[in-house]
Order: structure tokens, then sequence, then C-alpha cells
């Protein structure tokens, strides 16, 4: 699995985030196309400059329009009128509506009443895009960030002067790891909180192997620091994902409503589910359930719990999973086919399951003892 770890020592915006994923090795041709299918009147360009002794990659766009306010509804129409990769479409709509939302919260209106100013401009749709694009192209799976800095001082931006990190930054930032830089000025811009907060995830990334390094320019070049932002992109074989965990604890739930429960929570789209015996407040024996969920199907799984269980309150947390990467592979035994899971770590098969379903109803249909069809499916992959 390919992940990337995004480093924003001084800082990050959407430029930088684009010139640094071009530097670790996506190609720009296909960012540049993929802008130009927008149909929108600028060109971009991603050159080489130094900031602080250090080579990076700037990525610039020229455009003629003047100050052009947008709503949201209006930047997505532009996005899905392009060509864009399906994942690079998805990703650039989702960073647009992160800093919608932002804006909605601190103005105090509706999402669809926002109006960017600065960020609605060709060159923010360009770097939010661009970086889309350059992400999809060099096929990463995940994407973690290191803590990003705070600063101090003032920007001047569409209502005038305002403190740094600007009031939509800072609300991207919520629940994000962040540190004190000791510097002054803009070093988190909107665009790139967005994109942060949309695409990376905070947790400590898995263990990689680094192939390639890319660093992103920013416009300014103090003397006192390099003004970029750091990739690294990698390759790992564990693949780990954030997930969520489910739970209730109940006292008054019958044996035929728990089997039921549990059997619904898999079919809802729960990666696994659980039961397990609790003593409960006043010394009361108890179930507690317990379900994996990804993000997406994490509602539907609660409305579960709460439709089908007895429960009150379910509790919900986020939590790590590694995942050997799999494979499948299809023996035939003296019994018929089945199908054998085959999980590798770094080359080597590490598990081997026979599909629990193609075993059981061979060995019913044969008439032997379900170990009987295992054991041959095994054998018969080994050989």
């Amino acid at each position: 699995m390919k992940v990337a770890l995004l480093e924003p020592f001084a800082g990050v915006a959407g430029d930088m985030f684009v010139g640094a994923l071009v530097g670790a090795g996506a190609p720009f041709r296909a960012v540049a196309q993929g802008l130009k299918s927008l149909r929108l009147p600028c060109s971009v360009s991603c050159g080489t400059v130094e900031r602080g002794g250090l080579g990076g990659r700037k990525f610039r766009v020229k455009f003629k329009e003047g100050h052009v306010h947008r709503g949201l509804k209006e930047i997505l129409a532009i996005l899905r009128r392009g060509k864009l990769p399906a994942r690079a479409l998805d990703l650039a709509t989702a960073a647009f509506t992160r800093l919608a939302e932002a804006e909605a919260k601190v103005h105090g209106i509706p999402v669809g009443k926002v109006h960017f100013h600065e960020v609605g401009a060709i060159d923010a749709i360009c770097d939010i895009a661009g970086a889309a694009l350059a992400l999809d192209a060099l096929g990463i799976e995940r994407l973690w960030s290191r803590p990003l800095p705070l600063s101090t001082g003032f920007t001047v931006m569409e209502h005038g002067r305002l403190p740094v990190p600007a009031p939509a930054t800072l609300e991207l930032m919520k629940g994000r790891p962040v540190y004190d830089s000791g510097l002054t000025g803009e070093l988190v811009t909107p665009t790139g909180a967005a994109l942060v907060a949309a695409w990376a995830e905070t947790s400590a990334p898995v263990a990689f192997v680094p192939s390639s390094v890319g660093y992103g320019a920013g416009d300014r070049d103090p003397h006192d620091y390099p003004n970029l932002c750091r990739i690294v992109v990698g390759e790992t074989d564990a693949r780990s994902g954030e997930l969520f965990e489910l739970v209730c604890d109940v006292d008054d739930a019958t044996p035929q409503v728990l089997g039921h429960l549990l059997a619904t929570l898999l079919d809802a789209g729960a990666l696994d589910a659980t039961l397990q015996p609790v003593v409960m407040k006043k010394g009361r024996p108890g179930t507690r359930v317990s379900a994996l969920a990804r993000a997406e199907t994490a509602p539907a799984l609660e409305r579960v719990l709460f439709r089908e269980g007895t429960t009150l309150g379910v509790r919900r947390r986020r939590v790590e999973r590694t995942e050997l990467p799999r494979r499948t592979v299809t023996v035939k035994t003296r019994y018929g086919a089945v199908r054998v899971k085959v999980g590798d770590l770094a080359g080597e098969t590490v598990h081997v399951a026979p599909e629990y379903e193609d075993c059981r109803a061979l060995a019913a249909k044969s008439k032997v003892p379900l170990r009987e069809v295992i054991r041959a499916a095994v054998a018969q992959w080994r050989a």
C-alpha cells in the first residue's frame, strides 16, 4: 500500500501541497491536464526554487480574472464539469466542503450562503483540484500529517486585518494536534488547512519504507527558516485503517434478540461484531455488544443497535486496525473447489484460511466432517 506523511514544519498552503506532491513524484503533466479540463481562464506551472538553501517545487497559477465571489455550489459545478478522475473529484469536493463548513461556522451563516473570497479565486480552485490530482496520480491510499504550527501576527483578507491563524483556518484545526511555532505571519492558510482536515489522519503513521521525498515552496523566502512543507511517500505491507468501535451493555435482552442483533449488525456492514458477558450495576449479569465499523457505516450500525437491541446509549471510539494484505486462491480438493484466503507480510505468507462456507457446503455434500475438508484445502494449497 502506498502511503504518505506530510511534514508542515513551516506551515502549509495549497500551492505548497501541490509542489510537495510533484516533488515526490506526481507527474505534473497529469495535474496540468486535469486542471485544463476545468476550462478556467488560467495557466499553471511548477518550477524549482530555493528556500533557505533547500530546493523545492513552486506551483504557480496565472490568470486574468478579477476578484470573483463564488459559492460552494458554483465551485463544485466547476469541478464536476472537468475530466477529473473519480477519486480526485471526491478529494477536491471533500476539501472545499470542509472549507465551506468552516467559513459558515465563523460567519454564523448556513453553508449554502457562504461565498468564498480569497479562497474562491481561480488559484485556490487550482490549488485544491491540483493537489487532489497529484495525490490520486501518486496512488497514495493513506495520508498522515504532523502537527500544524500556530503563529502570531495579522494577515490582510477580504474583511481587513485578521489575526493568524485566520478564523476559518483555526476552525479547520479543531480536533487536530498543533504547536506554537514561535514565528510571526501566516503559516497555515485556509486552503492548506482544508486539505489537511479533509484528507490527513491525525493518528501516528504505521511503519513504512520511504521511496520519495518532495518539498513544496511558499511565496515568501524568510531569512531564518526554509518556507517549505515536506511530503514523504513510501510503501507499507500492513494495511492499517482508522475505524470506530461501537459498544453498549444490556441486561434485559433475550438470547434470541442478541443473536438476531449480531446477525443484523454484520448484514448492515459491521467489519466484526461480538457478544461478551459482563457484570453490570447492582451485580446484574449482562452482555456487552461490540461492533467494528468504518466511518461511513458507523451511523447505520448505531441505528441497528438502537432499533434491534435494548440499549439507550451507544459508546463510540476511534480505533486503529492493522490488516494483512490478502489474496484469494482457489484450490481443487477431492471434495471440490475451495477458496483459500492467503495473508502475506513482507513477502512471507503468514496466514492461510480456507473459506468456511465453501468447506461447510462440501462437507455436507460429501457427508464428511468439516475439519476433513479444511485439512484437505490447506494441504492442497501447500502442495
